[in-house]
């Protein structure tokens, strides 16, 4: 059943930003597939009663920096090829506290990540794409959230043309 939510996503600061935007850019071109903003989903809700700017507001976050650990590929739309980071405290306690600001259920937060390409396509050339992207940092710092409109499940490139950043909040 299809659903419209709100998800709240951590932007890589430059550099890094601009280098995955370009790559998003590159394999969007070669596959055929949607282009999107880098970013790092912090939470999906879809709670109508708050508005995304409010729940901002009362976050109070400063910049963050997680490790990179690999790229990756998953069956999943929405992972198909991705770059894993290494949870931290600080990322913890930024998804805590968006979670509270939000009256979202308390929930960890699995697999962080970066996701540079969404497509369906044979999980033999996701993992041969995988296996031949590499980064030039081991770090990526970031330094803004924000909030997108869209469509749950986003399962195809017409989804992900669809979502809309609806609110920013810049972390200091």
């Amino acid at each position: 059943m299809e659903k419209k939510a709100i998800a709240y996503w951590l932007i890589p600061a430059a550099p890094a930003r601009g280098l995955f935007r370009e790559l998003i850019g590159i394999l969007a071109k070669q596959f055929g597939a949607p282009q999107f903003l880098p970013h790092l989903t912090l939470l999906v809700h879809v709670d109508r009663t708050q508005r995304p700017n409010e729940i901002l507001k009362k976050i109070r976050a400063a910049q963050l920096e997680l490790r990179i650990r690999k790229m990756a590929s998953s069956p999943e739309f929405t992972k198909t090829l991705f770059v894993r980071l290494e949870p931290n405290r600080q990322l913890a306690a930024l998804s805590r506290a968006l979670r509270l600001s939000a009256n979202a259920p308390p929930k960890l937060l699995r697999d962080p990540h970066i996701s540079l390409l969404y497509k369906k396509m044979p999980a033999r050339v996701k993992r041969e794409l995988a296996k031949t992207i590499r980064l030039p940092m081991l770090r990526i710092r970031f330094d803004a959230i924000k909030a997108v409109r869209c469509k749950l499940p986003s399962t195809t490139g017409r989804d992900v043309r669809q979502w809309k950043v609806v609110a920013t909040k810049s972390l200091r």
